[in-house]
């Protein structure tokens, strides 16, 4: 198995921390001149979806999973489970609303996603930055005021979130899915 420095690590890279595989989600240098560097790490476990948060040494070498990638389509969700479809083999895989966390809110049927497998078993679904949804539910727009106005907004997906206030239902609106925050407006396709 491969192994790399802390110096290599990439947010999203996947590594085997005590025999489980495990995602980087954020991470930072600490250190000066006279010390040693260390990278503080916030690691997920991909099978039980638990957070850790992990100190590297700078020569610490770690293993790197050995992840196959494959496009999948979500179907459709059943009791606290959802189930993908590969495309091509049409393999079903089933993923845990515990596994996947609050990134469930940001799952809509019948759309793509890229899903990272091990030894042919689905360990993690990657979600771009930003995923277009539909406004369900919120307040009149409102013209004027204050840029710093918000109000609350019910999505396709029944993420609550909150908006500016010149935005109206029926809308499809951008949302930042690392920190589930309103990310601008979707363009209208003409």
């Amino acid at each position: 198995m491969q192994t790399i420095l802390p110096a290599e690590f990439k947010r999203l890279m996947v590594l085997m921390v005590d025999g489980s595989p495990h995602v980087i989600e954020d991470m930072h240098t600490s250190g000066t001149a006279q010390t040693r560097h260390k990278l503080h790490t916030r690691l997920r476990h991909l099978k039980t979806g638990h957070i850790i948060e992990r100190v590297f040494a700078e020569n610490e070498r770690v293993a790197v999973a050995p992840l196959e990638t494959r496009r999948v389509t979500y179907s459709y969700a059943q009791a606290d489970r959802r189930v993908f479809i590969d495309a091509e083999t049409f393999d079903e895989y089933e993923f845990s609303d515990e596994q996947l966390g609050e990134r469930r809110w940001f799952l809509k049927e019948n759309e793509e996603y890229k899903a990272l497998l091990l030894d042919g078993r689905l360990l993690d679904i990657v979600f771009p930055a930003y995923i277009p949804l539909k406004v369900v539910d919120t307040a009149a727009p409102t013209r004027g005021g204050l840029d710093s106005a918000w109000k609350e907004a019910r999505l396709e997906t029944g993420l609550q979130i909150m908006v500016p206030l010149f935005i109206a239902k029926a809308e499809t609106i951008r949302v930042d899915t690392a920190t589930k925050k309103y990310a601008g407006r979707e363009a209208s396709e003409k």
